[in-house]
């Protein structure tokens, strides 16, 4: 009589179900066999399982052994923050004075993969003013006395914001190609195309005479733009007072009527026209208090720190939209926009700014004095 043949099941691998109810009857004390009925499994592929999941051994590293030890590494990034504030920016440090202060014979390559690892990578030094230690008392003291405002203080009790500006003025094509290629961050590209067009943009030094620049003498509020003055001339302290006296006076007075017979503005610590006596006996006249800014504090000035920013982001979102012309395109002269067209348009997008920026920009000033606080004076994350 012919034996028969068992038939033989494809293999299949354990699911993750499986695999959890395999480990959970496994820590409730059942065998292996009694694992392997309930699963209806072969026992000796539960038994590998049950033998994988109670082994206690460490699988042994493949590969070259480290170079470095974890403390090696952490004395290599603390050696790295410790002569980083020794160079205080009046030199670079490199990954071989690192290592050589850590006192260490691995490679250079080793050294700054260790500083890799740890979230340290080489960037560029960002450009801020550089203080005194006069200047940081100033400003600590300016965030501890107002930080503890109400953001009302800032949006209402505060009620204007001065500062001014140099704008320049491009008039073609070739002037709004230069505008925009300033904006630009960065491109993706592969290695060796970093000199390929699309990939280049001018240099933040790079002076380039499109016409004469103009300044603009601006305030604005928790709520609009109050006023907005082109400059004739220099800035002294006759502008300063013509400003005062003729523009931002009566601008306070028709914001809030009869709510206020006094007012109190923050503005730029220019000696020559803010602070002039000519500019400060018109102050006194038409009763303008001042918040006093410390010096060298553009990260307290809501038009610094936003406004302008903002300003020329809608000045370049606008010229994206002009249909050059074909005289434009190979860079002559024709002029799609005159000067006092392209001075009227700067004005339109300054006093069309919403309401709700103005409010968000001017109400930020808390939070900057809560952080300016808490670094003690210095430069904060913004």
């Amino acid at each position: 009589m012919p034996r028969k043949v068992q038939k033989k099941t494809a293999f299949r691998h354990y699911s993750g179900e499986e695999k959890e109810f395999l480990a959970k009857w496994h820590e409730e004390g059942k065998t292996p066999t009694e694992i392997a009925e309930l699963l209806g499994r072969d026992l000796s592929s539960v038994f590998r399982h049950v033998k994988a999941m109670s082994s206690k051994k460490k699988a042994k590293p493949v590969g070259r052994p480290p170079s470095l030890s974890s403390k090696e590494v952490d004395r290599i990034v603390s050696k790295a923050k410790d002569l980083i504030k020794v160079a205080d920016s009046k030199y670079q440090v490199t990954a071989s004075m690192i290592r050589t202060g850590a006192r260490l014979t691995c490679c250079v390559r080793t050294v700054l993969d260790a500083l890799h690892s740890r979230g340290l990578y080489l960037h560029p030094m960002r450009e801020k003013p550089v203080r005194t230690e006069e200047d940081e008392q100033c400003r600590l003291e300016f965030a501890t006395t107002y930080g503890a405002k109400p953001l009302s203080f800032w949006a209402k009790t505060v009620d204007a914001y001065l500062d001014n500006k140099w704008f320049p003025v491009y008039l073609n094509a070739r002037g709004r190609a230069y505008a925009a290629k300033r904006t630009a961050r960065g491109s993706f590209r592969s290695p060796g195309d970093g000199l390929a067009k699309g990939h280049v943009k001018p240099r933040k030094n790079l002076k380039v005479n499109f016409g004469k620049s103009v300044m603009i003498s601006a305030a604005i509020s928790g709520s609009k733009v109050l006023v907005w003055h082109k400059v004739e001339g220099q800035w002294d302290a006759v502008n300063a007072s013509l400003m005062y006296g003729k523009l931002l006076a009566p601008a306070l007075r028709k914001a809030k009527p009869n709510l206020k017979r006094k007012f109190l503005v923050l503005e730029d610590n220019d000696p020559s026209g803010y602070k002039s006596k000519l500019a400060i006996a018109t102050k006194l006249e038409h009763k303008i208090n001042v918040l006093e800014l410390p010096r060298r504090s553009p990260d307290l000035n809501p038009l610094d720190y936003g406004f302008w920013a903002e300003l020329n982001k809608r000045m370049r979102k606008q010229e994206l939209t002009f249909r050059d012309t074909k005289q434009e395109l190979t860079f002559r002269d024709t002029k799609k926009e005159t000067r006092d067209e392209y001075i009227e348009r700067l004005r339109q997008t300054a006093t069309r700014m919403p309401a709700k920026f103005c409010k968000a920009l001017v109400c930020s000033l808390k939070r900057r004095c809560v952080d300016l606080r808490a670094a003690e004076g210095r430069d904060f994350q913004e």
